[in-house]
């Protein structure tokens, strides 16, 4: 009898959850949009094409968005490698694939690409050195069954070897000359092209949307391979679309915004203690989530020490650091 109105409670509770994460977003997305002006005059500038609506349309809705799909896709990210690597504290990077596109940047400024491809190089260059991380962990993931285990320490191994690689290339050249590089190290929503955009937003999109599917299966898998095996999942095969899935979409999050850490860490790891376990819940708690937290970092990072402007990784960091503290000390 009590099941019911347990299971009725437990509804109404996520419900209320999802729409005080949707307000979130929303004044978080105006906050961006607006800060600084009254709303007439962010609703006049959407329709016009210089003064502040020219601002409007070259930075701050570009960056806006991006914020909102980087956030969001990383917090999806996190809730996956979460589960099927069974840590509570794993992230879109525990793999490797941030060095591996930081290598691929500084290997283009160092080659001087921008020369070549302009605008597209640290894009390109970063996805093609996230690409590698992911090709060498998925090889010996592969030889060990995509043990989870086995995954972390090859994603440890592989992004320490990158890093060490970045550091001694930092050590020759003239550090002016890695002033760009260092920014997007840091993590930095203002130097992608807009003109990018438009091509971030499906590739952003379709993994994401294809990982929302997957609620039940990492539901099984994060009981463990044995349980999984009797409940009708094959661990391998899972692991590995998840694995590709996960990754290119880091890479993705990486080439376009650099490394931006604890996005995927701090929220699937909050909401997971407020609304369950329940991945598919929890997936999309976490873009919501995800895209929140990053797109108010941002805000605080262009106006915290204003007229000078932090990389947004800086404060994610930071606001992500304390809170995992908090929630430590707290626990028993």
């Amino acid at each position: 009898m009590t099941a019911k109105p347990e299971k009725r409670n437990a509804q109404q509770r996520t419900f209320l959850i999802f729409v005080i994460l949707s307000i979130l977003l929303l004044a978080s997305i105006v906050l961006s949009l607006s800060y600084g002006k009254d709303i007439s005059t962010v609703l006049a500038g959407l329709f016009s094409h210089e003064g502040f609506g020219l601002v409007l349309r070259k930075i701050r809705i570009p960056r806006t968005i991006m914020a909102l799909l980087v956030g969001g896709s990383l917090g999806v990210c996190g809730v996956t490698l979460q589960s099927i690597l069974r840590n509570p504290l794993a992230e879109p990077y525990t793999l490797g694939i941030s060095g591996g596109a930081s290598l691929g940047i500084t290997v283009s400024t160092v080659i001087q690409m921008q020369n070549v491809l302009g605008a597209y190089a640290y894009p390109l260059m970063g996805f093609a050195g996230a690409l590698v991380s992911i090709i060498v962990v998925y090889t010996l993931s592969m030889r060990r069954s995509f043990n989870p285990n086995s995954m972390i320490l090859f994603g440890i191994v592989a992004s320490l070897v990158f890093s060490s690689m970045v550091f001694f290339i930092f050590s020759l050249l003239d550090p002016d000359k890695m002033q760009m590089t260092l920014m997007w190290l840091m993590g930095d929503l203002a130097s992608l092209d807009i003109s990018l955009i438009p091509f971030y937003v499906p590739l952003l999109l379709a993994p994401a949307v294809i990982l929302f599917f997957f609620g039940k299966e990492l539901d099984i898998l994060s009981l463990g391979v044995e349980k999984a095996h009797y409940l009708g999942v094959h661990p391998p095969r899972a692991y590995k679309i998840l694995f590709v899935l996960t990754s290119v979409l880091t890479g993705l999050c990486v080439s376009a915004s650099g490394i931006i850490g604890f996005v995927g860490l701090i929220v699937p790891h909050v909401l997971r203690n407020i609304i369950g376990a329940t991945h598919t819940r929890l997936l999309f708690a976490s873009y919501l989530g995800g895209a929140f937290f990053l797109i108010i970092s941002d805000v605080f990072s262009r106006y915290l020490l204003y007229p000078v402007e932090l990389p947004v990784g800086v404060i994610t960091g930071i606001f992500g650091g304390l809170i995992l503290l908090f929630l430590l000390t707290r626990k028993r």
